[in-house]
């Protein structure tokens, strides 16, 4: 049988018999993988913080309601953002007072990181975090943001920018290391060898759209990490009651930052009881449990009952109008499909053309090839359970997004409400790494390329035009950054242009030459 085309399976989905012991030696198997994996994970870990750290976007919409709950959670122990609200337009109005319409959990993730930068600053007299009016006309008394009129712009301090980029890093970037690192070692089990399964994870957290929006305060990214983790958990973790207590947390935060996520928990957790037995797929659901019962206590306290969420109360007309049948969800468009994958605005394989791999990947893993390899501690690797789940996944984001009302995203780069979806693809790369490996890091190559372009002008692009020539190649050459600021660690070094990017490509180089000389070993 051929390795370069789709064949039946040589191998049987099925575990191996455990004894009595077998989840006290497979969660000991696991966490001796991880510290064998160690010399790989590291700069695997380095490498992806350092990227997500990296770019700093300027202030938007988006970001500005997550932010808005985070300070106001921290500074005064309220769910109201009457004190923030004119930052944004995404936000709620109910009872006379703001709120964001966004699910609370990217906020509530934030607030640690966001809390010992406030106490901090306000231990040493730092400014706080300030937003003021600079109105069209310089003769215009108005200085009120809440009241702003057409041509006036919004500034933000640099204690605004810093408590944006501190809540981000903190949250979206902890969980993009933790995810990569769960995909390596599910790409690990999947292919059995390292250099490959670095290559799938590197793809995915550096040469796709969950770099851009690993690197901003949006909640696509987390739910991704997030629902990434709990199918590790499901794969890797076996019969150990914390992990499955510890997949049902990752499952439970993934709907908690982001509401769609409930129907591929809900797929994940039928998996979960499928694989690992009824014990699993129990104590998983108690572990999800504390999300759900503060979903419940925040919408009681912010909109007035368990079910009501800030869509039922969105501020701005335009959007309300919108979400007013069914929160504007409908039937897929075939034509809005075709533009969210190989569309010039917002087509995800226009951008990483990496994932165009992906679907044939995914159909010989269908038909079970490549068989995955066997562990003592794992069995066999479950090739047609896993990409069937990987598929229920892909589709339901793809339908939902195709349907979706506003399916551009509004101010976005790609088909950022698919964004959850991307780790189920990235691991779909799989066969591809195993039958044409260079072809895969030619793609990735330029993946990543176009990925640290569009990453490096922010992922708020204009809601017309091509975002990678229309919109990031002229602002990675503009002299001028204007008044949103440089975007990256580089240009605020004094970096010009690509420059500007040099320094992330000497720490991504420094990364593979730590994990390269460990490569040639197979797991």
């Amino acid at each position: 049988m051929s390795e370069a085309t789709c064949s039946e399976g040589r191998g049987p989905d099925v575990e191996a018999p455990a004894s009595g012991d077998a989840g006290n030696e497979r969660g000991d198997s696991l966490r001796a993988s991880v510290r064998a994996e160690a010399p790989v994970l590291v700069p695997l870990a380095v490498a992806v913080f350092a990227a997500t750290s990296y770019f700093s976007g300027p202030p938007a919409w988006n970001q500005n309601s997550r932010l808005a709950l985070t300070r106001a959670l921290v500074e005064q122990g309220t769910t109201i953002i009457d004190d923030y609200h004119a930052t944004t337009g995404d936000k709620s109005q109910r009872d006379g007072h703001f709120y964001s319409d966004k699910a609370p959990g990217t906020s509530l993730l934030a607030a640690p990181a966001y809390a010992l930068y406030y106490g901090a600053g306000r231990l040493v007299g730092a400014d706080a975090p300030e937003v003021r009016l600079v109105p069209l006309d310089p003769r215009d008394p108005n200085r009120d943001p809440a009241a702003r009129r057409p041509g006036d712009r919004l500034f933000y301090n640099q204690a605004y920018r810093t408590a944006l980029y501190v809540s981000r890093v903190g949250s979206v970037g902890v969980f993009a290391v933790l995810g990569a690192l769960a995909l390596y070692l599910l790409a690990l089990r999947r292919l059995g060898d390292r250099a490959g399964a670095l290559l799938l994870a590197a793809t995915y957290a550096l040469a796709t759209p969950a770099l851009i929006y690993g690197s901003a305060l949006y909640g696509h990214q987390l739910c991704a990490d997030l629902l990434l983790l709990g199918f590790a958990g499901i794969l890797l973790g076996h019969g150990r009651t914390a992990m499955a207590f510890g997949t049902g947390m990752c499952l439970g935060l993934a709907v908690l930052c982001e509401y769609p996520a409930a129907v591929p928990v809900a797929l994940l957790w039928l998996f979960a009881w499928l694989r690992r037995g009824t014990r699993f797929a129990v104590v998983a659901a108690l572990g999800g449990a504390p999300a759900a019962i503060a979903l419940a206590i925040y919408h009681s306290v912010a909109f007035g009952g368990p079910l009501k969420t800030g869509y039922d109360f969105v501020y701005l007309a335009e959007f309300a109008e919108g979400m007013r049948v069914n929160y504007g969800i409908h039937a897929p468009d075939p034509g809005v499909l075709l533009e969210l994958l190989f569309g010039a605005f917002r087509g995800l394989f226009y951008l990483a053309p990496v994932l165009l791999l992906a679907p044939w990947g995914l159909a010989c893993e269908l038909r079970g090839w490549p068989p995955g390899p066997w562990s003592r501690s794992s069995g066999t690797w479950p090739v047609r359970q896993v990409a069937a789940v990987c598929l229920g996944v892909i589709g339901f984001y793809l339908a939902l997004n195709a349907g979706y009302y506003m399916w551009d995203g509004g101010a976005a780069i790609g088909p950022r409400h698919c964004v959850p979806m991307l780790p189920f693809l990235a691991l779909a790369l799989a066969p591809a790494i195993r039958a044409v490996p260079r072809a895969v890091l030619g793609l990735a190559l330029l993946s990543g390329a176009l990925t640290l372009l569009l990453a490096a002008s922010a992922p708020e692009a204009p809601q017309f035009g091509d975002p990678l020539w229309g919109h990031a190649w002229p602002r990675i050459w503009a002299t001028d950054t204007g008044y949103t600021g440089p975007a990256n660690l580089g240009r605020m070094l004094g970096l010009p242009g690509p420059l500007s990017l040099v320094p992330l490509l000497l720490v991504l180089a420094w990364c593979y030459a730590q994990a390269r000389p460990h490569l040639g070993a197979r797991a």
